[in-house]
């Protein structure tokens, strides 16, 4: 029952944090926002840090099983990874005020926590969709897989960087489009364009 509590505490947590940023918010407001005291808040996790951790380890593993759940109803590697663009995509239009920038700067746990992610899980994963893509021929065959998804996720922390797009000027989820439809658009074959062609109107 407590590890129960504990998971919609978390839940309601990074509810919140999607919608006004992680930035804002002081250990006493987040206390407040779950109905809790501020020494229960800081029993239960320690500190803001403490909670953001667990938000960002739930997030990225909802994440996963989402991706896994989506790859079970598509019958290509061309379709799982518009799948898995479009997904993110959606993450990033669901969580305007995310402040990736403050996590990076402040919460560095968090922040090793969300590479971590990238570079253990979605950069195998979008290396083996676009091997298995070009040996069925929706990807073009003159591609190298590992540089493709090294520079997929050097594309994703350039969206990141604040230095280049300001979150308070831009829309990720505007920038992610722009970088990663064309770019995707442009590995596909003929053949790869016409099975994902509904998934790039979608974006």
């Amino acid at each position: 029952m407590e590890d129960i509590v504990l998971h919609q505490l978390i839940e309601r947590a990074n509810e919140l944090v999607r919608q006004v940023g992680v930035g804002i918010l002081h250990e006493e407001q987040l206390a407040v926002a779950l109905d809790l005291s501020l020494p229960t808040f800081r029993e239960l996790f320690g500190s803001k840090a403490g909670l953001l951790r667990l938000t960002t380890q739930q997030n990225l593993q909802r994440q996963r099983l989402e991706h896994d759940e989506l790859f079970t109803n598509l019958a290509t590697p061309v379709e799982c990874l518009l799948a898995w663009l479009h997904h993110s995509l959606q993450e990033l239009r669901r969580s305007p005020h995310y402040d990736y920038h403050v996590l990076r700067e402040q919460y560095p746990e968090c922040w090793g926590l969300i590479q971590e992610h990238l570079y253990v899980y979605s950069f195998p994963l979008l290396t083996r969709l676009l091997q298995e893509g070009m040996q069925e021929g929706q990807f073009r065959s003159d591609l190298e897989p590992g540089m493709i998804a090294h520079i997929m996720m050097a594309q994703m922390n350039l969206i990141l960087n604040e230095a280049y797009f300001p979150p308070d000027h831009v829309n990720q989820a505007d920038i992610y489009r722009s970088m990663f439809a064309p770019y995707v658009r442009g590995l596909c074959t003929v053949e790869g364009l016409r099975l994902v062609a509904l998934h790039f109107e979608r974006m």
